[in-house]
């Protein structure tokens, strides 16, 4: 994929049909991507071969959503994950051995704005929980196109948790921290954030855990100050476009997505 793909994908025209651009693209690579309907909602489900799978190890999945919000050209919310996902998805097809990812390109994360239940992962995460699937390892990467520094986003969490949920959120934490740690080469941190899609399936039982990126100079002003990171700023304006993204955020991501699909954790 190029710049110019990059630019397309971005475009104001795109923006109205984007569940398209993204099954195009990967059916293009040889990759199924059958759409998920849900309460309205089209989630996009990428179908790896089975034999790149082992039952005796969790399945980790991965999600990005690839709705942004009206009036923004969204950027780096989400746009940015969602098309680095795109060129790993093309790369993981291709390896002969399993990787136990399962990637979910989720739509409506914008309407969680309105409350949790009407954000568009609610659902998912309820079909998860009927089908019986509670012990998953669910990464939510969101705004990940700015900065050299991974974030671990601490969200509050209802007082009363089953325990059986608030063992999960602290083993993913902790699994999380040394994912990030080896990414980044020890440079990541845990700052408070508005929820993701990781809050539609907290609230149905599943553990899950959002990550995103910063520039380092935000971070440390934000340490010092407490003053909210301009990249945050820019979120749901206009000012969340191309120019301002980063290219450092690229490597960084796409090493910790690789790092993500050779971890193994038994059942």
């Amino acid at each position: 994929m190029t710049k110019e793909d990059y630019k397309d994908f971005l475009d104001f025209l795109c923006v109205s049909d984007r569940k398209s651009f993204i099954q195009d693209y990967l059916n293009e690579g040889g990759i199924d991507a059958p759409v998920i309907q849900k309460e309205g909602k089209s989630h996009i489900y990428v179908k790896f071969p089975l034999e790149q799978y082992n039952p005796l190890f969790k399945i980790k999945t991965v999600i990005a959503h690839y709705d942004v919000f009206p009036g923004s050209p969204g950027a780096n919310d989400n746009s940015f994950a969602v098309f680095v996902l795109m060129l790993f998805v093309r790369q993981l097809i291709k390896i002969s051995g399993t990787h136990n990812i399962r990637i979910i390109f989720t739509d409506g994360e914008e309407s969680g704005g309105d409350g949790i239940n009407e954000q568009g992962a609610f659902s998912l995460a309820q079909t998860f929980k009927k089908l019986g699937i509670t012990e998953d390892e669910v990464y939510v990467f969101d705004c990940m196109g700015r900065g050299s520094i991974p974030i671990i986003c601490e969200n509050p969490l209802p007082e009363k948790l089953p325990s059986r949920l608030a063992k999960g959120l602290i083993e993913l934490e902790n699994k999380t921290e040394k994912l990030l740690k080896s990414a980044s080469g020890g440079k990541w941190f845990k700052i408070p954030c508005s929820y993701s899609d990781n809050a539609g399936f907290i609230v149905n039982g599943i553990p899950a855990i959002a990550v995103s990126m910063l520039p380092s100079d935000e971070v440390n002003e934000y340490l010092h100050s407490g003053l909210k990171p301009k990249t945050w700023e820019m979120l749901h304006s206009r000012e969340d476009n191309a120019e301002n993204l980063t290219v450092q955020s690229f490597e960084l991501f796409f090493k910790i997505l690789i790092l993500l699909s050779n971890q193994k954790t038994l059942r």
